[in-house]
């Protein structure tokens, strides 16, 4: 239930109705079932284990949308329908019963080649069949009509992972893998009035390499340094249009293709048993994980007001170039407690790399700070009693632009927030 409209539109009494605008109802149905089989063998190929796995999967996925329902002008909480779209029409304006199939079934196998270096190679095989029946607004009159859609998908997808144990204490790994997303529903069925769908939307695939270095020295340090190549071919997502009235529109499209390169990197350290004392009972340990991430468009541009403009070097929207996270633990017999600082900088919500937007659905997402402490006490064998402040300093930011509900608009992140809790095991 709600009043989905764009921030700068106020929720005000409707002067041709006297009252307020009736609330929108959106409902959706959901029923699911998943089964999966694996069968795991292990063997010896010139007194050196290897492992083969494989297995079957299947899966079927039934949701019934009904949206752009006319509802009630009060204020409380009610589904009821008060107006059908039209005399001959369904009480919601989208009506649509969606329904997806998937079979897969996948196999890898562990090659120990020595005892030191092992290769894995794997294949899945997927089967995806997807309907869509029912009714939706057409753009431009409002008035329902009736579509039906089909989409059947068959595909493989081949990975492989090596590893090479260079002491007890350290390994080298690295993997390729092939990646699929098919387009979902969601994509193709516009949920508010601000958004239009391009009718030749097409399947996003892509690969990832990845190359990395971990280990440990004893139970005092732990690290983890991997580099990364991601590309995302026929990139779903969204565009900020203009229209003759100036007025603005997302438009969800293929909006190109992008690279993504980076390095994530992983340290833990336990300061008092490594310099200090190794058996104490007390320890101080500190932790880092950093991630930065070069995600960029290479291909694709869109039309905008007569002019094509090019999106290649755009940022991909919802990648910040920087995450880091940090922080302090102290651990005494069964009290632990921690300290984490977290940065997170800026990002886009669109590909165009807007800036800002009347609407609030799209533009740029400011970088934020954020500290969180935690703490927990484990006593008498089966108790244990937890606490903690989420967002210590009250920051206020947030993380997404979104163009439905509860927007469209920023989705403000919560501020300063405690918990306490208490449990008993038996």
């Amino acid at each position: 239930m709600q009043f989905i409209n764009a921030p700068n539109i106020l929720d005000t009494i409707n002067k041709a109705l006297g009252t307020y605008n009736p609330r929108q109802i959106d409902r959706d149905y959901y029923t699911g079932f998943t089964t999966e089989a694996r069968l795991l063998h292990k063997y010896e190929i010139g007194h050196l284990q290897s492992v083969l796995s494989v297995g079957v999967r299947y899966s079927t996925e039934l949701t019934r949308r009904r949206q752009k329902g006319i509802g009630t002008i009060g204020s409380d909480f009610n589904l009821e329908i008060t107006k059908k779209q039209s005399p001959d029409s369904a009480e919601y304006a989208i009506d649509l019963h969606l329904n997806t199939i998937n079979y897969a079934v996948f196999a890898e196998n562990l090659f120990q080649v020595t005892p030191q270096f092992s290769i894995t190679p794997g294949v899945r095989y997927e089967i995806i069949d997807s309907k869509m029946t029912g009714i939706i607004p057409n753009s431009a009159t409002n008035l329902a009509f009736p579509i039906s859609y089909t989409g059947n998908r068959n595909f493989p997808l081949f990975g492989t992972g090596l590893q090479y144990q260079l002491s007890h204490f350290a390994q080298l790994y690295g993997n390729i893998s092939q990646a699929y997303r098919p387009y979902l529903y969601s994509n193709v069925t516009p949920a508010d009035q601000i958004g239009v769908i391009d009718p030749n939307l097409k399947d996003s695939r892509g690969y990832d390499i990845d190359l990395g270095f971990r280990g440990h020295y004893k139970n005092y340090l732990h690290f983890d340094v991997t580099s990364f190549y991601l590309y995302y071919g026929n990139r779903v997502g969204q565009l900020t249009l203009a229209k003759p009235d100036s007025s603005t529109y997302l438009y969800t499209t293929n909006i190109g293709n992008s690279l993504a390169k980076g390095i994530e990197a992983y340290i833990e350290a336990s300061l008092w048993k490594l310099f200090v004392n190794s058996q104490s009972r007390f320890n101080v340990s500190i932790f880092n994980s950093l991630s930065y991430d070069h995600a960029r468009y290479v291909s694709g541009q869109i039309n905008n007001a007569g002019k094509n403009v090019s999106l290649i070097g755009n940022r991909v929207e919802g990648v910040p170039d920087w995450i880091n996270r940090t922080g302090l633990k102290c651990e005494y017999k069964t009290i632990t407690t921690n300290f984490q600082y977290s940065y997170v900088s800026n990002g886009f919500s669109d590909a165009n790399n807007t800036v800002f937007n009347s609407t609030g659905s799209t533009g740029n997402v400011p970088a934020y700070h954020v500290w969180d402490w935690a703490f927990n006490w484990n006593f008498l064998m089966h108790y244990h009693f937890s606490a903690g402040i989420n967002n210590l300093d009250n920051a206020k930011y947030f993380t997404r632009r979104i163009n439905m509900y509860p927007g469209p608009g920023i989705l403000p992140a919560d501020g300063r927030t405690y918990y306490i809790s208490f449990g008993i095991k038996l």
